[in-house]
């Protein structure tokens, strides 16, 4: 495939700074069909050229690379089913508004819990009992990233471990990955930064309650969750975001799940398929057609706030990988969903029908 115009568009998003800067590949199974990098990885309070193997802060990838594949792993190893009830699995949800929630749910944000909330606001200690307590009882798709921190501790009770060691001794270790991996990560100088300081968080926690006793984050976030309820909540260990990666362990991350290096085929084809239907439709960690009308119906992938892409088409066995730094050193809402779709437009235009 020829990918001249896609290269000539991400060094027009970065000439023009949209973004900072950004990574992408794209390729299949076996074969890299382009790898470039654009731009900046820090522009504030000094330039810092993008590389390749840059590292950034995945956001919400990690709720399918880490959270869903782990319960998947779970469920494999017959340690749990995601037909199960939150208050048979995990006691503390007992009498609440999660009790008869499935993992299932949680998975594919049917749970009836919103979308957001502080979690950091609610004392530790009471903090799993009044999430589930926000729950609605609906059933219809709401992309929830509170359902992915109940997950996360759903998997730490049934497996007894902590997430990032549960992903590092069943995923990452078996991959052969050392970049992709809970923060925070010391070594800064290879990371590219995010915010500066915590904003954006601020302004949505305050319709919330008293902020006043938050030591909110002042600084430029590098090597540390950008997403506040990560790192206030849970230490920068939570099912909803916390992974860093560069691109390649993205990659053969993505190659290995692919391959059943890590959950079996029959695994990932349940979890890769759709289970929701309507016009959002969710498998067990990913949004299955994305891109309707531009990639094959089978296609599925995510995306992370920071400005992070994942999609997957099997169909055309195609992979494509965006990394950009587009909350830095600033959020800018609404900016990342138009360059990702002209991003997998370009591509599929490209593809030649197999």
């Amino acid at each position: 495939m020829s990918l001249k115009e896609l290269d000539n568009y991400l060094i027009e998003c970065t000439s023009r700074k949209k973004i900072p800067g950004c990574v992408c590949w794209v390729g299949s199974q076996h074969e890299t069909s382009f790898s470039e990098k654009y731009g900046y990885a820090q522009i504030t309070p000094q330039n810092m050229l993008m590389k390749k193997d840059t590292v950034f802060d995945l956001a919400s990838l990690t709720k399918p690379i880490a959270t869903a594949l782990s319960i998947m792993i779970l469920q494999e190893k017959g340690l749990l089913k995601i037909g199960d009830r939150l208050g048979d699995t995990l006691p503390v949800f007992k009498n609440t508004g999660c009790n008869n929630t499935t993992i299932k749910q949680l998975l594919t944000h049917t749970s009836g819990l919103p979308a957001w909330y502080p979690t950091y606001l609610i004392p530790e200690n009471e903090r799993l009992q009044r999430l589930a307590s926000l729950a609605t009882g609906k059933q219809e798709v709401v992309y929830s990233c509170l359902g992915y921190i109940l997950l996360g501790k759903v998997i730490e009770h049934v497996s007894g471990i902590t997430l990032d060691r549960f992903l590092r001794q069943n995923i990452t270790k078996k991959v052969g990955l050392n970049t992709l991996r809970f923060g925070p990560v010391s070594d800064t100088t290879e990371i590219a930064p995010t915010e500066q300081g915590n904003g954006h968080e601020q302004k949505m926690a305050i319709q919330y309650g008293d902020i006043s006793e938050i030591k909110w984050r002042q600084h430029l976030l590098q090597g540390e969750v950008h997403d506040g309820n990560a790192f206030y909540g849970f230490q920068g260990v939570a099912g909803n975001a916390g992974l860093f990666s560069d691109i390649q362990d993205l990659v053969r991350f993505t190659r290995a799940y692919l391959g059943g290096e890590i959950i079996n085929s029959d695994t990932r084809a349940l979890m890769t398929k759709d289970h929701t239907g309507g016009e959002e439709k969710r498998s067990l960690g990913w949004r299955v057609d994305p891109y309707p009308g531009v990639l094959s119906p089978t296609a599925f992938g995510h995306t992370g706030f920071t400005g992070t892409m994942l999609v997957i088409d099997p169909q055309h066995d195609l992979i494509i990988v965006l990394l950009a730094n587009a909350v830095h050193p600033k959020v800018k809402l609404g900016l990342m969903n138009p360059i990702r779709e002209n991003v997998v437009r370009i591509i599929a235009g490209s593809i030649r029908p197999k």
